[in-house]
């Protein structure tokens, strides 16, 4: 088996979480993006880990520290998603900001766990959200207590892997007793430390969904072709990545492909770009940022007006 890892230190982390793992070849993923091995995990970002056997993705994991985000490392998950590899996210599901005016604990939005759940039932893969605990200051614990459940869960991967293959590996992992102390303990910490859980039933207040007639008025555009769009309100003031394009692939998980009753379109809205800006941006074909939005766009609204996709 091979490791390919983005830091090195990541590496060696997940090498040590089994002892089955102690030949396998530490490979930086940088300088081997072309391999065929990880092709289809690196369609759109690269993710901290990609476990390789018999020259195939077995396993992905996205592993933080950071302050808990939505969705900036999204699109780092979705490759693995589409290819039916299973894959964890690793992160702390509350931690401590250090300065600012916006110092202390701060809670993980509940719009993510929404957009992996709804991931994982489009594409009937298994993914698994760990929680990295923190002490009783929210500070992120450092020392291997952190590792328990990564222990139990690469311990119970491989030994199924190397028994059975990957066949049904992804049920297994869902229907494991992991699975549910983990979904337990999720749940346990959406009681505890959100007050208001309703609320991230709704979109947040950049995202805007709207019916064809108010669509219409917006942009003043003739188009009818859907129930309902999507109007993502990206407030960049240049084109960039982070974290507008993963939060614009979480938003087409969780109110596009997550709500297949209705037939809704996703708009980025650019209020700050001009069709101009953009054209010149996008001349340079293998920018990240570029990639992403034209993939996950139906349309365009820009400063000067709306372009469908195709047309952007």
């Amino acid at each position: 088996m091979k490791i390919f890892f983005d830091d090195l230190n990541e590496g060696f982390w997940f090498q040590k979480l089994s002892p089955k793992l102690a030949n396998a070849e530490l490979i930086p993923i940088t300088g081997n993006t072309d391999s065929e091995e990880l092709s289809k995990v690196l369609v759109y970002d690269r993710p901290d880990i990609v476990l390789v056997g018999d020259n195939k993705p077995l396993l992905v994991i996205e592993r933080t520290v950071e302050v808990p985000t939505v969705g900036q490392r999204f699109a780092r998950l979705v490759a693995a998603a589409e290819s039916r590899i299973p894959l964890i996210y690793f992160g702390p599901y509350m931690a401590r900001k250090h300065g600012g005016d916006t110092a202390g604990p701060r809670y993980m939005n509940l719009r993510l766990f929404y957009a992996l759940d709804s991931m994982a039932k489009i594409h009937d893969t298994a993914i698994t959200i760990m929680n990295w605990p923190v002490d009783e200051h929210c500070e992120i614990i450092r020392s291997e207590q952190k590792d328990v459940h990564m222990k139990q869960y690469v311990g119970m991967f491989l030994d199924y892997y190397l028994a059975n293959g990957m066949k049904g590996i992804s049920k297994t992992i869902t229907e494991s007793s992991l699975q549910k102390e983990l979904t337990q303990e999720r749940e346990l910490f959406i009681k505890k430390y959100v007050r208001k859980p309703n609320d991230y039933d709704l979109p947040p207040p950049s995202v805007r969904i709207l019916t064809p007639k108010h669509f219409c008025s917006l942009t003043h555009s003739k188009d009818g072709s859907y129930d309902e769009y999507v109007v993502y309100n990206v407030g960049m003031t240049y084109v960039r990545s982070d974290p507008y394009t993963g939060m614009a692939m979480l938003y087409r998980y969780l109110y596009i492909l997550g709500k297949q009753e209705k037939k809704r379109a996703l708009v980025l809205y650019f209020p700050n770009i001009t069709k101009a800006v953009w054209s010149k941006t996008a001349r340079n074909e293998k920018r990240k940022d570029i990639r992403l939005y034209k993939k996950v766009a139906d349309a365009i609204l820009f400063a000067d007006g709306l372009e469908w996709k195709g047309h952007f």
